[in-house]
């Protein structure tokens, strides 16, 4: 059980695969101490609709309370990431001004976020609010965060992150009737763009690419917010699918096929990456079937690069991460190639979580780490920071 300055945090991923439920406490600086993990496969969701809603909450309900009894830990409080799947973003341009002059402080932000937030929807909620950019005092300049600075005028473009009330509903309900008091909802690609990229790669506009196991979700953001957001059906999944299909062999071995083939390598007739039995999978075949999911990928960002041509720089930085494709061989060259844009793989730098397939567990970590002490726990923060200076 956590003292009064180490609080447990309990999240839970949920990914087209599987849901993983994590319970940690932060030791320093992207360190936590992390207590218990649970991976639980589920029957997933494609365009957006569970497969089978039941098996879903019932495997994450289960998940969190193996995961709270290996950790021996008490909170009531949990933070679920919602897939891109579920997530839609509004941008606003919010303005407010004060009496006079003055000091900006995190209250002033807050006001801020909040007269914006005007959304009446019976179909979405708001669950994470974040800035793209401020401006103070009519100038040109565009700052990432003008706390502490003098204005008497902000002027700021608003991400607003948005789930769907069928998600929320649904998953309120279960984690309270596995005994949560208190239930809270991360967008999985906006933890993952302000977690995994630092304030200098954010100051100007990146697209991420997340390719999951069956789902990909493509987040054009700058500063702390998200600009657009996409999702569709597409991932590593499928690949494996078609080798499965292609040469009759098991699931295991098509994803070890996966795994081994380099589409940069000039395979030979007799080159076989793996054999199922008596049966080879060859390497020429496997490198045209990931082609062929790649050019399906290509396809997808080159549509979102043509919608936002107006608003994107041809020099926009692209960042590729996820279970489904990042850990292929080549996969950085053929996308950069064909999009005529270098892509870079982007991974975690949290100790534990280290691949591109932890991107969104740590992502969700380190932003409930931030979201956790929203009370008293704050307060005192501020005040022993204060106390420094």
């Amino acid at each position: 059980m956590g003292s009064l300055f180490t609080k447990e945090i309990v999240v839970l991923d949920i990914t087209s695969k599987e849901v993983t439920a994590i319970v940690g406490v932060k030791k320093a600086q992207s360190v936590f101490d992390v207590k218990a993990v649970v991976k639980e496969e589920h029957s997933g969701y494609e365009d957006g609709v569970w497969l089978d809603a039941e098996n879903t909450l019932l495997t994450a309900a289960h998940a969190v309370l193996e995961a709270k009894r290996r950790a021996n830990s008490r909170t009531k409080k949990v933070f679920i990431g919602v897939p891109a799947e579920f997530t839609s973003v509004e941008t606003k341009e919010v303005s407010i001004t004060f009496d006079r002059k003055r000091c900006v402080v995190d209250d002033d932000i807050a006001f801020l976020f909040e007269k914006g937030n005007d959304f009446n929807s019976s179909e979405y909620a708001v669950i994470n609010t974040s800035a793209i950019y401020y401006s103070i005092d009519g100038g040109r300049n565009l700052w990432g965060d003008v706390r502490n600075m003098e204005a008497k005028h902000i002027d700021a473009g608003v991400s607003y992150m948005l789930a769907e009330r069928g998600f929320v509903s649904a998953f309120d309900r279960q984690m309270k009737s596995a005994g949560f008091t208190d239930v809270r909802y991360i967008a999985t690609n906006w933890a993952e763009g302000i977690t995994l990229l630092d304030s200098q790669q954010r100051e100007g506009i990146y697209m991420l690419i997340d390719v999951g196991y069956s789902s990909t979700s493509v987040s054009i953001a700058k500063g702390e917010g998200v600009l657009k957001l996409r999702s569709f059906t597409l991932g590593g999944a499928h690949i494996a699918a078609d080798i499965c299909e292609a040469f009759g062999v098991s699931l295991e071995s098509a994803f070890e096929a996966k795994k081994l083939v380099d589409v940069n390598r000039g395979y030979k007739e007799e080159d076989m990456l793996v054999y199922d039995g008596g049966t080879g999978v060859s390497g020429i075949a496997v490198s045209e079937i990931v082609k062929f999911r790649w050019d399906m990928l290509v396809y997808a960002i080159s549509l979102i690069l043509e919608e936002n041509a107006d608003d994107v720089p041809s020099y926009m930085p692209i960042y590729l991460t996820g279970e489904g494709f990042s850990d292929m061989r080549g996969v950085k060259q053929y996308l950069g190639g064909h999009l005529n844009r270098p892509i870079e793989i982007l991974t975690p730098k949290l100790a534990g979580f280290a691949r591109a397939e932890d991107s969104s567990k740590a992502a969700l970590l380190l932003v409930a780490d931030t979201l956790i002490d929203d009370g008293v726990g704050a307060r005192i923060k501020k005040l022993l920071l204060w106390r420094r200076t």
